[in-house]
């Protein structure tokens, strides 16, 4: 499966020592053989390791859907990611909310994985 930011919702933030966690209620999922098939809706968690943001990070500000989206990792600006996924080293990730807020966060270890709950069809939050 591929993970898209675009249309994604946030629905919990955590930032504690450094660690931001971001729970996706309605990830958008992609498959991964069939880019053109619709997107599927899962609960996926996304953790930021040694995470600096740029300004004040509220917890609130991380909420939502999230209009657009992407990282920057080893020269690339990625706006889809493999799940699960691993990225080791300096991300930079950019996050645009459908509410209008903008989040900046550098980090040292990005990460996104599936939580349980199972996948949906034509379902968003």
């Amino acid at each position: 499966m591929i993970f898209e930011f675009t249309d994604s919702e946030v629905a919990q933030c955590t930032w504690e020592d450094g660690r931001l966690q971001l729970r996706f209620s309605a990830a958008r999922l992609l498959d991964a053989s069939d880019l053109r098939a619709d997107a599927v809706w899962a609960p996926v968690l996304l953790t930021a390791e040694h995470a600096e943001p740029w300004e004040t990070l509220e917890p609130a500000a991380c909420m939502g859907r999230i209009r657009q989206g992407f990282v920057l990792h080893a020269s690339q600006r990625i706006q889809k990611l493999p799940m699960p996924c691993e990225l080791q080293g300096v991300v930079t990730m950019e996050l645009e909310f459908e509410q209008g807020g903008v989040v900046h966060v550098r980090c040292k270890g990005l990460s996104l994985h599936p939580l349980q709950g199972g996948v949906a069809g034509a379902y968003q939050c």
